[in-house]
Order: structure tokens, then C-alpha cells, then sequence
């Protein structure tokens, strides 16, 4: 009973343009706090940072145990570099 999502008409409307968002909090004593958010972080209009896109690999790899961050560093310091490479095969491992 403390979480109740509902169908916001705006919100559907917008999709698939808009990823908007609409929370409403209310307190025991009554009051009501509402937050809108039309373009998310990670959205293209309000896109990540190097370092929120570096942190995020590594929460990602650090949660699915597929590289350790020694790794994941590396193949962020390439994949910041990928516009150099003559192939892309050598960086997703394909050619050997």
C-alpha cells in the first residue's frame, strides 16, 4: 500500500518521443510532493557524462562479474579511442 504506480494519460502520450516521468509523494501529514522529469539522465536530451558513462561500465561489469575494473579500464580507455581503429574487429575481439 505504499507504492502505487497509476496510468498518466501525458506521460503515455509522449512515448516513444519522451521517457517522462511523474512521482507524487505524499506524507502522513497530508502534504504532497510531485516531481516531473521529461527527458531522464541518460536520455538524449540529458546525456551522461564520460564519467557517469565510465562509472555506469563499471557498476554494470562489478554487478554481472564480467571483468574486474583493472579490465573494464582498458577496454573503456580503447572504446574512448574506437573512432582510431582501422577495424573494429580487433576491438570486439573478433579477429585474431
Amino acid at each position: 500500500d505504499k507504492v502505487k504506480m497509476v496510468f498518466d494519460p501525458e506521460i503515455d502520450r509522449a512515448y516513444p518521443r519522451r521517457w517522462m516521468g511523474r512521482v507524487t509523494v505524499k506524507t502522513r501529514d497530508g502534504r504532497e510532493f510531485e516531481m516531473r522529469v521529461v527527458a531522464p539522465k541518460g536520455d538524449p536530451d540529458n546525456t551522461l557524462t564520460r564519467a557517469e558513462l565510465e562509472d555506469k561500465a563499471l557498476r554494470l561489469a562489478a554487478y554481472a562479474g564480467g571483468a574486474d575494473e583493472a579490465e573494464m579500464r582498458k577496454v573503456i580507455a580503447r572504446a574512448w579511442r574506437l573512432r582510431e581503429e582501422s577495424d573494429v574487429r580487433d576491438f570486439l575481439g573478433a579477429k585474431r
